[in-house]
């Protein structure tokens, strides 16, 4: 049957204007449900979206559909503005120059990706030093704020991989996670009886230490004399953070941590060396050597209960190196005192005070606190080497530790972040930093040259550069500016008359000539008038401890021995008037600061000895000088002197030589005094290599005679 024409008409075709119709109401309620993008839920998880509202994963998990319509773009990080970013590179670029990078092979991909770190040039550095040698457990243990697998360097990380440093220790730790184990082989060196101190402080140790302090009031005198009389001439810690510590502690002596209690004897100590006699009768009511003696017997006894051999805290390294400082006065045998130097070196080395502790990533408190201990040490074991007649230990090893900041206490305080900047002219530090410069620049001389001796033009250039840096600010009305300056004037005479010792001559295959032999007596006796300014000056009575400490004791025998064949014109006519204030001060200084101590013996060995030689040298001169002089005057220290050898002689005081002649009994002072020459190894042993060389503050000088008879300078040209 056909179709009606009204059914035909249904099955026409829809118009375009139909079209729209017919499609609305044939799918708007599918194409209303769609999205044009997933949701934010499926973008997430990575999974199909069916783009529905809500989308049947939404539906499924039962979570909230939310569009990507709908949430707010993110905004774009701004690009780096390409300037700073150049500059960045290149301040990054100079920093990893310094540090012994090679850019250019860096660039072309052809470096290592851990490149050999070279350290700043300091000290007797090498020029290749290799980062994970130094940081090995002991140091990094020591350093509080020292990553274990990061080192910052400047501003560079440099990025080791941690079996580097894989030692015993580590090793046996493993991955446990037992706090037990994190440490045994430390664990169990702490859980030994004993750390050996024992063997070199034989004493009975006493646990409570509370009745070795003085009393509160006497704590705080002796810390102001500490800060008036040692503290500007050392600088070995930061005076503000000490004495909070001590104010702490006099409140509660029973509850003192062992550093403090440590740090506390040794400010004891050295703040007693530095009270004439007199003084401490009037403010302690005791004898200076008795007080001396117990405030050591507590450091003693601190230092074993602290176990600082084993230690690595640095507060108890300063409360040593203050002990060994207080020890400088004789009560201890030099050649003892040497071995107990070596004992605060090896620990400095321990702990990582040899290297900057700009390697090691810490704070610049700590860092400036480092360098200037590291400094004291080097100042001490060069002294106390001179006294026992033995090089200094510390020059026979390289170290890396920057000379300490031109800058106030004021400018530092434990929790800085920034390095404080350096005050051009005078600080605090301006005693300490003069005597740290000499030395470096002895040091840098010779790695510059390869020779142990320093240019003359090179020492000119010296003298101007510290006399722009810091003499020129000096008023010589400050008492601190003053003994700056003419210590400083001693260790360039030092320098000078270093570049004419005879020891060099002989090396360098030459002869010394008259001019040279006359030179070295008059900057000896330059050194010696010196010493003579620093020990009259009234302004610096509290400063009286350093200057004797370092008296220029070879440059005295040298001079004393010249005289003996030099007996008239201007050079021995002002030696002999220089040598009368020096005997007669030097007497003063024994009766104010030694009294009763070991090294305030009026009859003394070497005493004796210097004594012998002074008198030979004047009978020199009083003969020549009666030949058209005969009515000159003997100084009263010879004839003291000339009455104390007599005395020696006496079958009294001398019983077991009773019968012996005078003649050989000063025969017998004679080779004393030799031996005292002789013992002085620098003096006879081979040209020392490269870091054994001694610091110019103290450093030895030639003069000890070999026998009664005349200065012999062919014996110094051949003395090795």
């Amino acid at each position: 049957m056909e179709p009606s024409p009204q059914q035909l008409e249904g099955q026409r075709p829809l118009s375009v204007h139909d079209s729209g119709h017919a499609t609305g109401s044939l799918v708007a309620p599918e194409t209303q449900n769609r999205r044009k993008h997933p949701c934010l839920l499926c973008q997430q998880r990575k999974v199909k979206c069916d783009r529905n509202d809500p989308c049947a994963n939404c539906v499924k998990s039962r979570a909230q559909c939310i569009s990507t319509s709908t949430v707010p773009p993110k905004r774009r990080k701004k690009r780096f503005p390409e300037a700073e970013l150049l500059a960045r590179l290149r301040r990054y670029e100079e920093h990893l120059k310094r540090y012994g990078a090679d850019i250019d092979a860096i660039n072309r991909e052809d470096a290592p990706i851990f490149p050999k770190t070279t350290l700043p040039p300091g000290p007797l550095s090498t020029d290749h030093y290799d980062l994970p040698d130094v940081a090995n457990l002991s140091i990094r243990r020591s350093l509080k704020h020292l990553d274990r697998d990061i080192y910052l360097l400047d501003e560079m990380y440099v990025y080791t991989n941690a079996f580097q440093f894989r030692d015993a220790e580590e090793i046996l730790r493993g991955s446990s996670d037992d706090e037990d184990f994190q440490t045994p082989i430390t664990k169990t060196y702490d859980a030994m009886c004993h750390d050996g101190g024992d063997l070199l402080f034989n004493t009975e140790v006493v646990q409570n230490l509370t009745g070795l302090h003085p009393s509160p009031v006497h704590i705080f005198r002796l810390w102001q004399s500490f800060l008036d009389n040692v503290n500007p001439l050392i600088k070995i810690f930061h005076a503000p953070t000490v004495q909070q510590q001590i104010l702490d502690a006099s409140g509660d002596l029973d509850n003192v941590s062992k550093p403090t209690q440590v740090l506390m004897f040794g400010v004891y100590c050295m703040a007693v060396t530095s009270i004439d006699e007199p003084d401490c009768l009037a403010i302690f009511g005791e004898e200076k050597n008795i007080l001396l003696e117990r405030y050591q017997a507590g450091a003693r006894q601190a230092l074993i209960r602290a176990s600082f051999l084993r230690s690595s805290d640095l507060t108890i390294l300063q409360g040593f190196t203050l002990y060994l400082l207080s020890c400088l006065n004789f009560m201890v045998d030099p050649r003892a005192l040497f071995c107990l130097t070596g004992i605060a070196v090896r620990i400095a080395h321990r702990i990582g005070l040899d290297c900057d502790g700009v390697t090691f990533a810490l704070s610049p408190f700590e860092i400036e606190m480092r360098r200037r201990l590291w400094w004291q040490i080097v100042f001490l074991d060069n002294r106390v080497s001179e006294l026992a007649g033995s090089g200094p230990s510390i020059f026979q090893n390289s170290w890396t530790t920057k000379v300490p900041l031109n800058v106030n206490d004021t400018d530092l305080f434990p929790d800085m972040r920034e390095a404080p900047v350096e005050h051009p002219g005078i600080t605090e530090m301006l005693f300490v930093i003069q005597r740290c410069e000499a030395a470096d620049f002895l040091i840098q001389s010779k790695k510059n040259t390869g020779l142990r001796i320093a240019d003359t033009a090179m020492i000119d250039a010296f003298e101007n550069r510290m006399q722009e840096k810091y003499f020129k600010y000096c008023d010589p009305q400050i008492p601190l500016h003053m003994i700056s300056t003419l210590f400083g004037k001693i260790e360039l005479v030092k320098l000078r008359a270093w570049n004419r010792n005879p020891n060099f001559f002989p090396m360098r295959g030459l002869a010394m000539n008259e001019d040279e032999k006359e030179r070295l007596f008059w900057l000896n006796l330059s050194m010696l008038d010196t010493h003579n300014k620093l020990s009259f000056a009234p302004s610096l009575q509290k400063f009286r401890w350093h200057i004797f400490k370092n008296f220029p004791f070879l440059s005295h025998a040298h001079i004393l021995c010249e005289l003996r064949t030099r007996t008239t014109g201007e050079g021995p006519d002002k030696a002999w008037a220089i040598l009368e204030k020096t005997f007669t001060r030097f007497d003063q200084h024994r009766r104010d600061f030694n009294s009763g101590a070991a090294g305030g013996s009026t009859s003394s060995l070497i005493q004796l000895a210097m004594a012998n030689v002074a008198v030979k040298a004047w009978e020199a001169r009083e003969a020549a000088l009666l030949l058209f002089q005969p009515n000159f005057q003997t100084p009263q220290f010879i004839v003291t002197m000339k009455e104390k050898l007599t005395a020696r002689k006496s079958p009294k005081s001398t019983p077991t030589q009773s019968d012996s002649s005078p003649s050989a009994d000063m025969n017998w002072i004679d080779d004393q005094f030799g031996q005292i020459g002789t013992s002085h190894v620098w003096m006879n042993q081979a040209p020392l290599e490269y870091g054994q060389t001694t610091e110019p503050v103290s450093m030895p000088m030639p003069g000890i005679m070999q026998t009664e008879d005349t200065m012999n300078w062919n014996f110094w040209n051949n003395y090795m």
